[in-house]
């Protein structure tokens, strides 16, 4: 088999904390390459459900795209501790992985794009929105915390007892802490999104998602009706929030592939 990538392990340091990532560079490259930065859900990591993470920095790399997928603070290998993740602790994370990659040997610095799955494509919107990106693509990222207010509220009642608290609180066995919370409840999705509306934007969604609904995909679509950036939105009619329906999960590892090659080409 032919080989068409390079693999790094990457070490970076945020706060006195490591981050690791690894970082897919394309062989044969005639000239700079351009590359996308991978973020992870909420309480995931670098190699993602059914290892797609992987699979999609393969693909780009057969493109002759690089691509770094890290583990923010607090997930994966990384250093820190999942109660302290906030969103913003990930956006400062993306922001210096960014500016890593950016500055690597061999990347185009003005073509270096963002991918965002689940909570990680909202973390990867902060991020554009604060830093001119050519290209960004995202699969059933959050548009705001509207749905968990009232669980919330719930949860603090001072009838609820600390373990059922936490349980309840858990994500993926993890329980993130009240900054995070807080973070999320105040975020304003079309704030962010007007301060972007220009930068091309892939968007992708399971109809059948029940962790992130599909009414998170209409808010994105309206919120970018009148945007004046390139947009595609794609809904899978079978699938949840992990892609699981095979047919439809390559179909968005597809056009994730070709969504990068147009817009960082």
């Amino acid at each position: 088999m032919e080989k068409t990538e390079e693999r790094h392990s990457i070490v970076l340091e945020n706060n006195g904390q490591k981050i690791f990532g690894i970082l897919h560079m394309p062989t044969g490259c005639a000239s700079l390459c351009p590359a996308v930065l991978f973020c992870h859900g909420l309480a995931g990591h670098k190699v993602g459900k059914f290892r797609l993470g992987v699979t999609l920095a393969e693909m780009l790399s057969k493109q002759g795209i690089a691509s770094l997928r890290i583990d923010f603070r607090g997930s994966g290998d990384s250093e820190g501790h999942f109660s302290e993740m906030t969103l913003e602790s990930e956006v400062s994370d993306g922001l210096l992985a960014l500016k890593y990659l950016r500055s690597y040997p061999g990347i185009a610095s003005e073509r270096v794009g963002l991918f965002g799955r689940s909570v990680g494509g909202t973390v990867a919107l902060m991020i554009a929105s604060r830093t001119p990106v050519p290209s960004l693509g995202v699969w059933a990222p959050l548009f705001d915390g509207e749905q968990w207010k009232e669980s919330w509220r719930a949860l603090q009642a001072p009838n609820i007892s600390e373990e059922t608290r936490i349980a309840r609180m858990r994500i993926n066995g993890q329980v993130p802490g009240r900054e995070f919370f807080n973070e999320l409840f105040s975020l304003n999705m079309r704030e962010i999104l007007s301060e972007i509306e220009t930068l091309p934007l892939l968007h992708i969604h399971g109809n059948l998602d029940t962790i992130i609904p599909p009414q998170h995909a209409q808010q994105f679509e309206q919120a970018r009706k009148h945007a004046g950036g390139h947009t595609q939105f794609l809904r899978l009619l079978h699938s949840d929030h992990d892609f699981s329906h095979p047919q439809e999960q390559q179909q968005a590892l597809e056009r994730t592939c070709q969504w990068f090659c147009d817009t960082l080409g």
